[in-house]
C-alpha cells in the first residue's frame, strides 16, 4: 500500500523526470514575471505609440503599432514631437519642475532625518503621541488640504514661487518620510552608539558619523520617493502656481490640450512621455538603493 509520501512523490515527478520544484515553478515564475513587466510597460508604450499618431489614430486604434497604423498622408509631415517642441516651453518647464522636486526631495528628507532619529533612538515625553501626530498627514487627502494651504501661501506671499510649491509638497511627503526612517532607525543595534560615545563621540557626533553613513540606502529611498512624489505632483502645482511661468510641468501639459481635447491629444501624449524620462533615468539610478532601504531593515544586524 503506497503511502502518502510516495503518492506526493508521484504527484510531483511525471515519468519524463520533471518536478514542480525544479522545472515547472521557475517556468510558471518567469512567466509571471514577464507578464507583471509588460503590464507595468503598458502606460509607457500606450503614451510612446499614441504620440507618433494622429488623434483619429489615437482613438479608433489606441495599441496599435505605430509604424504599422503610421499615416504619412493624414500626418501632413509634421509630427506632435517636432509641434509641441516647437511651440511648448518644455525645457523650461522640465527644469522648473526638476528644482522644485530636487528641494523638496531635499527639505523632506533633511527634516524626516531629524524627526525620525529622534522618535526612534531618543527618550522624551511623549514620543510616541507626537508620532503619531507627525504622521497623521496620510489621513487626510490632499484636496481636502488644497484650500488652507492655498490660504496659508496667500498670506505668506508664497503664490506663484517655487518657495511655495517646495513647502506645500514637503508637507505631503515628510509624514511617509519619517514613518519611514523610523522603522530603519529602529532596527539600528544600540551598541553602535554606545561604541561610539565610548570612542569620544557626542549623541550629534555619533548620529553624523555613525549612524548617517549605515543609512545612506534609507536616504536614497525616501529621496527619490519625495521627488517622484513631487515630480507627479497636479492639483497643488496647479493650485499654487496658477502663473504659467512658475509652474510645474504637470499642470503645464494642459496647456497643450487646445480648444478641442481631441484635437491636441497626441500633443499631450508626447509631452506626458518626455516628462516620464527624468524620474525614470533617477529611479534606474538609485534602484538599487531604494530596493535596499525598503527591504534591509537596517542594514545592519547586531
Amino acid at each position: 500500500m503506497a503511502t502518502k509520501s510516495d503518492q506526493r512523490f508521484e504527484f510531483e515527478t511525471d515519468q519524463s523526470g520533471w518536478s514542480w520544484e525544479t522545472h515547472y515553478k521557475p517556468i510558471l515564475k518567469y512567466v509571471a514575471l514577464v507578464g507583471f513587466m509588460i503590464w507595468m510597460l503598458l502606460p509607457v508604450y500606450y503614451t510612446f505609440a499614441n504620440s507618433l499618431k494622429t488623434p483619429e489614430m489615437i482613438f479608433t486604434q489606441p495599441l496599435g503599432i505605430p509604424w504599422v497604423t503610421f499615416d504619412p498622408v493624414a500626418f501632413s509631415g509634421r509630427n506632435a514631437w517636432r509641434t509641441m517642441w516647437d511651440a511648448f516651453p518644455f525645457v523650461e518647464y522640465t527644469l522648473a519642475t526638476f528644482v522644485v522636486s530636487v528641494g523638496t526631495a531635499g527639505l523632506a528628507t533633511v527634516a524626516a532625518v531629524f524627526a525620525a532619529y529622534s522618535f526612534a533612538r531618543l527618550d522624551y515625553p511623549f514620543k510616541n503621541s507626537l508620532f503619531v501626530l507627525s504622521v497623521a498627514g496620510f489621513m487626510f487627502p490632499i484636496v481636502l488640504l488644497a484650500i488652507p494651504i492655498f490660504v496659508l501661501m496667500q498670506q505668506l506671499g508664497l503664490l506663484n514661487t517655487y518657495v511655495g510649491m517646495i513647502l506645500a509638497f514637503t508637507a505631503f511627503t515628510l509624514p511617509y518620510n519619517v514613518w519611514l526612517l523610523r522603522g530603519f532607525f529602529e532596527e539600528l543595534p544600540d551598541n553602535l552608539e554606545e561604541s561610539a560615545r565610548v570612542d569620544g563621540c557626542t549623541q550629534i557626533g555619533a548620529f553624523f558619523r555613525v549612524i548617517l553613513p549605515l543609512s545612506r540606502p534609507a536616504l536614497a529611498s525616501v529621496f527619490l520617493l519625495a521627488f517622484l512624489l513631487a515630480w507627479h505632483n497636479y492639483l497643488m502645482a496647479f493650485i499654487i502656481g496658477q502663473d504659467p511661468l512658475h509652474t510645474t510641468l504637470a499642470p503645464a501639459l494642459l496647456e497643450l490640450q487646445g480648444t478641442f481635447f481631441v484635437r491636441n491629444f497626441h500633443y499631450i501624449m508626447a509631452g506626458t512621455f518626455l516628462s516620464m524620462i527624468v524620474p525614470i533615468t533617477m529611479y534606474m539610478y538609485l534602484q538599487k538603493y531604494l530596493v535596499e532601504g525598503l527591504s534591509s531593515g537596517g542594514g545592519v544586524k547586531g
